[in-house]
């Protein structure tokens, strides 16, 4: 078998951990300094009272329980209140490493899941990947490689993936819109019913492994709270996400409730009608082309070409036009556009996409970076209209190649068929 990448595995190895000590040995000292609050209190607050007591304490925790698991240990780790505190800079490792997994899968080991060069330097050396990690210590990249990383073994290891992908949702809620982009890989994976057992298991195994702590201790209904009110907390039509609202109204996102009547309808409602209805219409073409590749069993590198392209559009969708939107909603374009260019050797959009993401965190946390802040080039309308372009050229990538009728002509046989 061809080697993953250029350089061979043991070469990778020794390059990969090179990098990550060098980044460790960086790491910024600074953080956002609201979410170090709250997650120092709450590892400090499973130390002294356990994990499943958690979602007891009064420093309003809401994230779903794998990055409490993580505090636990950190908490373990460092032996005392005080030295949590101290050290909790170093959380920031957690999501570090989850930037480096995909790169390590792929390129450190022998793997029959991508047989392509994979210039990884190109996406490890990119500030826009690593900001969210090494300088805010947001865990985003966490969900968004899991799920990646779902897609990629999805084909070949469908049990494998629904697992990872159940990894990410007890991590993160946002990877739930990536459910059916999986379902579609599945589709394509599933020889018979047990599979399709195999991977209903993975994800309803794992997720009971998550859960089962807090529901044995009696705290399972704290849990199903916060899973269920997570959305909705900050009902602005804007968190620093800046997309079409930024264009299109004259008003200030960040300073207006979103359900608010814009025209017709409220700002949230437009939201869900826009991502929904671009959403199924691109999955439903994937879904199509899909199955048009399993009828004629051409392998799965033209598939995952179009399922990196599908994952930064639901990405894309789901930030440029919902409500609610915080600027690191957006994180996953980097990862499926850089691997987009991977199988299509064209990284345009991967560099275009990496610009507004890179200014629009950049602007969020100002001044970290010893650059000069142009206002022209940080404007919230400049930002927008950055993610405008890629939006549409993403767009323009995927229905030039991937057409509604190629698909329904394809499967037209087979529906004939099963009539």
């Amino acid at each position: 078998m061809p080697e993953p990448s250029k350089y061979n595995i043991k070469e990778n190895r020794i390059l990969l951990a090179a990098l990550l000590l060098m980044y460790i040995i960086v790491l910024p000292r600074e953080y956002m300094l609201l979410d170090f609050e709250y997650w120092t209190n709450w590892a400090v607050y499973i130390y002294k009272n356990g994990i499943v007591n958690v979602y007891d304490n009064p420093f309003m925790v809401d994230y779903h329980p794998i990055y409490l698991y993580v505090l636990d240990l950190f908490g373990k780790i460092q032996g005392s209140a005080i030295n949590i505190v101290q050290n909790i800079n170093y959380i920031k490792l957690f999501p570090l490493a989850f930037d480096f997994l995909p790169i390590v899968v792929l390129c450190a080991f022998r793997q029959r899941f991508i047989n392509k060069d994979i210039p990884y330097l190109f996406l490890l050396l990119n500030i826009a990947y690593l900001y969210s990690s090494m300088i805010w210590g947001q865990v985003d990249s966490v969900y968004v490689n899991l799920v990646f990383l779902a897609v990629i073994v999805g084909f070949t290891r469908p049990v494998l993936s629904s697992a990872l992908f159940a990894l990410a949702l007890g991590t993160k809620l946002q990877a739930i819109m990536y459910l059916p982009l999986l379902f579609i890989v599945w589709v394509y994976a599933a020889k018979n019913y047990k599979t399709v057992i195999g991977i209903l298991l993975g994800i309803g195994v794992t997720l009971a492994i998550i859960a089962a702590p807090f529901i044995i201790a009696g705290n399972g209904d704290k849990l199903l709270h916060v899973v269920t009110s997570a959305v909705g907390r900050y009902p602005q039509v804007s968190i620093s996400g800046f997309n079409i609202w930024y264009l299109i109204y004259s008003g200030n996102p960040n300073h207006t409730v979103d359900t608010e009547t814009y025209f017709l309808l409220s700002f949230k409602n437009w939201g869900f009608l826009l991502f929904f209805g671009l959403s199924g219409y691109t999955l439903l073409i994937a879904l199509l082309h899909t199955i048009k590749e399993k009828l004629t069993n051409n392998g799965t590198e033209a598939l995952m070409k179009m399922m990196m392209l599908t994952g930064a559009l639901i990405t894309l969708y789901f930030y440029y036009f919902n409500t609610q939107m915080h600027e690191r909603y957006a994180h996953a374009i980097i990862i499926f556009l850089f691997f987009y260019g991977v199988f299509s050797k064209n990284y345009k959009l991967y560099i275009l996409a990496s610009i507004p993401y890179f200014l629009s965190l950049e602007k969020t946390f100002p001044n970290f970076l010893p650059i000069a802040h142009p206002k022209i080039l940080f404007a919230s309308k400049v930002i927008a209209i950055l993610y405008t372009l890629t939006i549409g050229y993403a767009m323009y990538e995927f229905f030039r190649q991937y057409k509604l009728k190629d698909g329904i002509n394809a499967v037209r046989p087979l529906l004939k068929r099963s009539n």
